[in-house]
């Protein structure tokens, strides 16, 4: 007996990595069938990648209604759940127990026991049958470098465009196969996003740096800066002789800053002329050389 179960039992287990098996080849089969190399059909929905503009178009039923530049792609597949709501009827020796129609009372007992009409609510998730697609055209390398940045303007937009559309599973799981065959062309290289805006920004430190050289100060002056995910630069300079210098933008231009006020809080320098105030980070290896030119009377702070 023990030996004829485990027989079923290894049969069993068998024919389930064999329909898993065969499930597997008949989904990328059909990712074949879709056109893999060519542009994504089903119902309603189509995808074609546009080398000529360099450019990947989503359509929704027949009109279309996405864009994105190739290898600046993002989707995310989310299979959509809603939460269905029934009632359990309580149980127990107090269901044959007349009560008021009260939800709970209390007894003599201290006890809670539930009236006769009472019953609990329970929620249950529930899988509809769809996954919401979404698509976003991102801006590289901004789209990640907003978590890279020491701070972010105001209202940055990393996207150009984006559309959330809902597909049959089965269509979800076939558009997913295709955008994986397609991936090295239409999803963006994290790395070298993060290459060029390190580049980038390396640019941007050197110009302020060589318009301060051409002044000719001293190189014991406070020097800090920071980055938006542009990326854009915000720069400044106090130099030894108290003389303070800042620059902002993709196109910095040294300027002078006329009758600086300076108030220190933390890791964050203000810095205030006239209308103008900005902000700057004071790194914790660079602070020595702000507080020794407090302490010479060339920079004040209130």
């Amino acid at each position: 007996m023990f030996n004829d179960t485990l027989i079923a039992l290894g049969i069993t287990v068998a024919g389930l990595i064999a329909f898993t098996v065969v499930m597997g080849r008949r989904e990328k089969t059909a990712i074949m069938a879709l056109g893999a190399a060519g542009p994504f059909r089903v119902k309603s929905f189509q995808a074609n990648i546009d080398r000529a503009r360099n450019e990947v178009h989503i359509s929704v039923d027949g009109h279309r209604t996405f864009c994105a530049p190739l290898g600046h792609l993002i989707v995310e597949h989310k299979v959509e759940i809603i939460a269905v709501a029934h009632e359990k009827k309580p149980k127990g020796p107090w269901g044959s127990i007349t009560l008021p129609s009260n939800p709970r009372r209390l007894l003599a007992t201290g006890r809670y026991v539930a009236s006769r009409d009472w019953a609990e609510t329970i929620w249950t998730s529930v899988e509809t049958g769809k996954t919401w697609v979404k698509l976003r055209a991102v801006c590289l390398p901004a789209y990640y470098a907003q978590h890279w940045a020491g701070w972010e303007e105001e209202h940055a937009n990393v996207l150009t465009d984006r559309m959330d559309v809902p597909l049959p599973n089965s269509s979800a799981r076939a558009f997913k196969l295709w955008l994986d065959h397609h991936k090295r062309e239409l999803f963006p290289d994290h790395a070298a996003a993060r290459a060029t805006w390190d580049q980038t920004c390396v640019e941007l430190l050197r110009a302020c740096r060589q318009q301060r050289d051409h002044r000719g100060n001293s190189a014991e002056a406070f020097e800090t800066w920071s980055f938006s995910a542009q990326p854009m630069i915000a720069y400044l300079v106090i130099e030894a002789d108290g003389s303070a210098f800042w620059a902002w933008g993709e196109t910095p231009m040294l300027e002078p800053v006329d009758k600086p006020r300076f108030k220190l809080a933390g890791d964050r320098l203000t810095v205030v002329s006239g209308d103008d105030n900005r902000s700057f980070p004071v790194p914790a290896d660079r602070i020595t050389t702000l507080l020794a030119l407090r302490r010479r009377g060339v920079v004040r702070m209130g």
